[in-house]
């Protein structure tokens, strides 16, 4: 069963919690990334991944995309917690503040996402990147959009 098939069966709550038991495998792109679901309850979760140096840019330092990517999943998947069977929602917008440079020195990192809007079309969440001290990296929202319905996909 792919992931599509399993949302559409499953709440958002209810996927996420299987893909924290290793009964769903994550996502390949955070899979390739080695971003982790840690934590998860509705509308709020928690990924960690550490800013390793196969990530880093030309100065020495992990790619702002790197800290994006990160923020984007949790932003995500924090709205599509707090969905029901056959409601997905995508982003439509993410704004990142990168606060400090991420090395691999800043150790395991925390990004927690909290859903703070959920309407019919679009919703909003909030995140912060941190690091074990709880010093901040990485901030961000988003907004997203439904893509698909328990009816169906939506028509243009």
């Amino acid at each position: 069963m792919t992931h599509v098939e399993a949302r559409r069966l499953m709440s958002g709550l209810e996927f996420f919690r299987k893909m924290l038991a290793g009964d769903v495998p994550p996502p390949p792109m955070i899979d390739l990334l080695g971003i982790r679901l840690a934590e998860v309850d509705e509308g709020r979760v928690v990924f960690t991944a550490i800013a390793e140096e196969r990530f880093y840019n030309g100065t020495g330092v992990a790619h702002g995309g790197f800290a994006a990517t990160l923020l984007d999943t949790a932003l995500g998947c924090a709205i599509n917690s707090a969905m029901p069977a056959g409601r997905r929602f995508t982003t439509l917008e993410l704004k990142v503040n990168l606060t400090r440079p991420l090395t691999k020195e800043a150790g395991l990192l925390r990004c927690e996402a909290k859903v703070i809007h959920v309407g019919g079309r679009t919703a909003t969440s909030e995140g912060r990147i941190v690091d074990r001290n709880g010093k901040l990296y990485a901030h961000g929202t988003t907004t997203c959009i439904v893509v698909d319905t328990p009816r169906g996909p939506l028509e243009p």
